[in-house]
């Protein structure tokens, strides 16, 4: 009878000890909710940049508003490298400007020696950046665009859109082969521009003048400067430019002192930015983030910042003229039922294709 009884006890250890191992070769147990939860990877630009505080904060949103799904903010480099990750398939949407979608759909620019496969189509937009190069106020020598020939020039980070543009329009104006680039920290550019490490800075505000990103301001606390001005020539070219609209432009975002030396006409171009899902996901996904991005905009976005505010006294403007600055591009199916839904659907838009299985 003993014999029998160490027999079951050790043919129980055993039971046990093989069922334990089959629980943790199973992993962790995942809660039901977040089983069911899409996690949505948005791009957005370098960490400390308004892009990307934009983009915290819409993925909050998201959380706070929609059920069942979960996004996270993913920074990058700026507009290209963000198309070109998520084109790896390491993002669900791209942060970009309209410019860089065409380049990417017509194999330009930073697409042309490697186009892209996966392509964003068009979705929501939420602010202009406008490209306003800019020199120290103490120098004499550098007024123009045409004056920063043989200069050092920052064109802001190499990879993003800022860059990009600032490339294919001075290449427009047959400037660019005469500049000697440089690249510094975009924070360390005021003291850059002080020690002559370079001439000019490849700056940009935002929301025709309004605002500005945290680098620019950083630079217009620290440093009397003036945006160069283009000649009546320059003006015309860059006019004609497709993709772009060219124009006046505010001081507002400057402090009084650089207000006054920029006291005369501000000219810069501008350009729209956004948040451009794939054609892997789904309408209605798409419909309910591009809705509260909407619809909650003034409650939980314009808080954050000063561009999300601007956004949210603008909403329907940027979305048309956004959509309508890249008309060639197709724009998603669950942004287009939207702008259906409210009236607002331009039938010279395109509603892009989905993903084979996708609805």
């Amino acid at each position: 009878m003993k014999k029998h009884s160490s027999m079951q006890w050790w043919a129980l250890v055993i039971c046990g000890v093989m069922a334990i191992s089959a629980l943790l070769a199973m992993g962790p147990a995942v809660p039901v909710s977040y089983a069911k939860t899409d996690i949505i990877r948005l791009g957005t630009s370098k960490e400390g940049t308004i892009g990307y505080s934009c983009g915290v904060a819409l993925s909050a949103t998201i959380k706070r508003n929609v059920k069942g799904i979960s996004m996270e903010a993913v920074p990058t480099p700026g507009s290209t490298a963000s198309v070109k990750i998520f084109a790896r398939g390491d993002l669900d949407i791209a942060y970009c400007s309209t410019w860089t979608l065409r380049d990417a759909y017509n194999n330009l620019g930073p697409f042309a020696k490697s186009p892209i496969k996966r392509l964003p189509l068009q979705g929501w937009y939420y602010l202009t950046a406008d490209w306003i190069p800019v020199a120290s106020a103490k120098e004499k020598d550098i007024n123009t665009y045409q004056d920063m020939v043989g200069k050092k020039f920052y064109p802001f980070v190499a990879g993003s859109g800022i860059y990009d543009v600032y490339r294919a329009v001075f290449t427009g104006l047959g400037i660019w082969d005469k500049l000697e680039t440089r690249q510094v920290g975009a924070m360390e550019a005021a003291d850059a521009l002080k020690m002559g490490t370079v001439d000019v800075l490849g700056g940009y505000c935002l929301d025709k003048g309004q605002t500005a990103p945290s680098w620019m301001r950083n630079l217009d606390t620290r440093t009397e400067i003036k945006v160069l001005r283009p000649s009546k020539e320059q003006m015309q070219k860059i006019g004609q430019l497709s993709g772009i609209t060219f124009g006046k432009l505010s001081n507002k975002w400057m402090q009084p002192k650089n207000r006054k030396i920029n006291s005369g006409d501000i000219y810069g171009w501008s350009i729209h930015y956004g948040f451009h899902p794939g054609n892997n996901m789904s309408t209605e996904t798409m419909y309910q983030i591009y809705k509260t991005w909407i619809e909650k905009a003034k409650k939980d976005l314009a808080p954050v910042n000063g561009t999300l505010k601007f956004a949210s006294e603008h909403m329907m403007d940027l979305q048309v003229k956004g959509l309508m600055e890249a008309k060639d591009i197709p724009v998603h199916p669950g942004v287009a039922k939207y702008l259906k839904e409210k009236g607002l659907w331009n039938n010279a838009l395109t509603i892009g294709k989905l993903a084979s299985g996708v609805q």
